[in-house]
């Protein structure tokens, strides 16, 4: 394993694994064993070594850091090109669409490699991942708290052998875009409307939104109107459909999870992107003339999330300070000024702002 926290590479080391502690069984502790792990800035070596050696590679390092792990990878991988090693598969695990091409891109983009030479040593499938997975502390030691269910679906397409399934109990696809879309749509964008709007009504747990039940309710009703997009967009039923939105808020609600809001919505200029998680599946219902009523209140919500540790919510706040907000929503969004959408936008905004304004006065 690489990584760059000398804590976590040191506890690894000294006892060969790692400790998860399963929040469905009353958070007992299973040790994963058979691990080792490298400080891939202060061992470079020693991580072209593990990435020339190594039969499959993954990542979990969050989307904006694939940029950090390309140098290394492509080293990695220009050590495996030179000794001829077979070709390998790279499954960047990131909440980002096309996020093994992303990762592939960075790694061309730094010149060490040319592309056809990079296609003979590594193939870079895309993955759709989902688990509830929580950092956590026990006796002053940081530590990570896991659920049960898991989704792993991978793009067959695009592996190395697409007769060869790399990792069991992945699900593999021709069609990956409408895994993604419907994990994003639906689990992600159900999550951060859900801590934008709580963070207006003053929650600082995101468990405590759900327990509010007129809250639990609108967030089950945004999540629905995602759900109405996939289901004309990619045939998935509606029953289906239902009980995806049910296993995903049974989830945000399991017995003793403490999620907070400062995790579950932070980098809020990301996720009111044209491209991301609010702002798509309200314009793309706009366009075929569904409704969203409850999905667009939470690009609103997300224009006041203020939280003074979270660098884009400063970064935000700024933003509105100097330009207003009407500019705001025109330069993150993208979503035109004289749209119905823009005016839907600022009314909710305005009736937010005052619960929000009302409630810290």
């Amino acid at each position: 394993m690489l990584d760059v926290d000398d804590s976590i590479i040191s506890s690894i080391n000294a006892i060969g694994g790692y400790d998860l502690y399963l929040i469905n069984h009353n958070y007992q502790k299973v040790f994963i064993d058979q691990v080792s792990a490298i400080n891939s800035l202060k061992d470079t070596q020693g991580a072209i070594d593990a990435i020339k050696d190594a039969d499959i590679i993954t990542t979990a390092v969050l989307a904006t850091n694939l940029e950090k792990i390309a140098p290394i990878l492509s080293k990695g991988l220009k050590a495996r090109l030179q000794l001829r090693k077979a070709k390998i598969n790279i499954l960047a695990c990131e909440n980002l669409e096309n996020n093994s091409g992303v990762l592939r891109k960075k790694v061309l983009a730094l010149g060490e490699i040319k592309e056809n030479d990079l296609e003979s040593i590594a193939a870079f499938p895309d993955t759709e991942v989902d688990r509830l997975v929580l950092k956590s502390e026990r006796n002053g030691e940081p530590a990570i708290d896991i659920g049960d269910e898991f989704e792993l679906v991978v793009d067959k397409t695009k592996l190395v052998n697409p007769g060869v399934e790399p990792i069991k109990n992945a699900f593999y696809t021709t069609d990956i875009h409408k895994y993604f879309e419907r994990k994003l749509f639906i689990i992600n964008t159900g999550h951060c409307w859900a801590g934008y709007v709580g963070h207006v009504y003053g929650y600082k747990v995101i468990q405590d939104v759900f327990a509010n039940k007129p809250l639990l309710r609108a967030t089950r009703e945004a999540m629905k109107e995602s759900a109405v997009l996939i289901e004309k967009k990619y045939g998935f039923s509606k029953d289906d459909l239902d009980d995806y939105i049910s296993f995903a808020l049974n989830r945000f609600m399991t017995p003793g999870v403490v999620d907070q809001i400062a995790r579950v919505s932070r980098n809020p200029i990301q996720k009111i992107g044209p491209q991301e998680r609010l702002v798509q599946p309200v314009q793309q219902l706009a366009d075929r003339n569904l409704p969203y009523q409850q999905l667009v209140k939470g690009i609103s919500a997300a224009l006041l999330f203020d939280l003074d540790t979270d660098q884009q919510a400063i970064e935000l706040q700024h933003y509105i300070e100097k330009n207003g907000v009407k500019q705001t929503i025109v330069h993150f969004t993208g979503i035109a000024e004289e749209s119905v959408l823009f005016s839907q936008i600022m009314e909710h905004y305005n009736r937010f702002k005052q619960i929000k304004e009302k409630r810290t006065n």
